[in-house]
């Protein structure tokens, strides 16, 4: 699980090579939208967003074991698909501090995948 919190931690992504860059621009839309609402007194490159209240891109299977200890908190599930992919995202609520969770289909458990999609 990748914690994404500065505009750094999706180029680290991007720099992988591994990733469908169609993903990655959401993800960095979704990081931009955040900068536009809350962070505009500092410089995109400076701009961070506090742990509370951030993203994370989900690569191993065992990623499940996080979404399912925040079952409670889910909000939302989107699945979305792009020319070359589809992703998920997932909003999280904890006191009143919003999370979002990425991952590309077929990432995590498939069973529980399937049912975040009912």
């Amino acid at each position: 699980m990748k914690l994404i919190q500065h505009l750094s931690d999706i180029e680290e992504l991007k720099a992988r090579g591994s990733i469908p860059i169609e993903y990655l621009k959401q993800i960095e839309t979704e990081f931009l939208n955040w900068y536009e609402a809350e962070g505009m007194r500092e410089s995109l490159t400076e701009f961070r967003l506090p742990t509370e209240s951030c993203m994370y891109h989900l690569e191993e299977k065992e990623d499940t074991r996080f979404i399912t200890s925040q079952m409670l908190n889910i909000e939302y599930v989107e699945k979305e698909e792009l020319n070359d992919c589809t992703y998920f995202r997932i909003g999280l609520m904890n006191d009143h501090q919003m999370n979002i969770l990425f991952f590309l289909e077929g990432t995590i458990d498939q069973q529980f995948e399937k049912w975040l999609q009912l």
